[in-house]
């Protein structure tokens, strides 16, 4: 059982491993690529090195920041709640006035 838990974390830390690897070969490429288009075509190529800098900073994100943890424990929480919402009797809900029993302009007596 031990072997198993260790081979676990083993798989887990692997996996970390390799999405820094992908982000940081996606940051270098990323480098290398504006560099050259900087060079050769100047700044008309900027607005393509927004872009793909805002799509770098969510893969840095996703692979330094983010706290798969806090996550799953927040959707953990969530399910409990709707399970728990699903086990509540419903509410009796109140009759609405039928259209004809509803009062009309004429009935209120502060309208002339």
């Amino acid at each position: 059982m031990a072997a198993d838990a260790s081979n676990e974390r083993y798989e887990q830390a692997r996996q970390r491993v390799e999405a820094k690897m992908g982000f940081f070969a996606n940051l270098a490429i990323f480098a290398i690529i504006n560099i050259v288009f900087l060079i050769v075509a100047g700044t008309d190529w900027l607005w393509v090195t927004l872009f793909w800098g805002i799509g770098l900073a969510f893969h840095a994100w996703s692979v330094f920041f983010r706290d798969q943890g806090l996550i799953a424990d927040w959707k953990e929480r969530q399910i409990q709640k709707e399970l728990k919402r699903d086990d509540q009797p419903a509410e009796p809900t109140k009759p609405t006035p039928a259209s004809s029993e509803a009062p009309g302009p004429s009935d209120d007596p502060t309208v002339s």
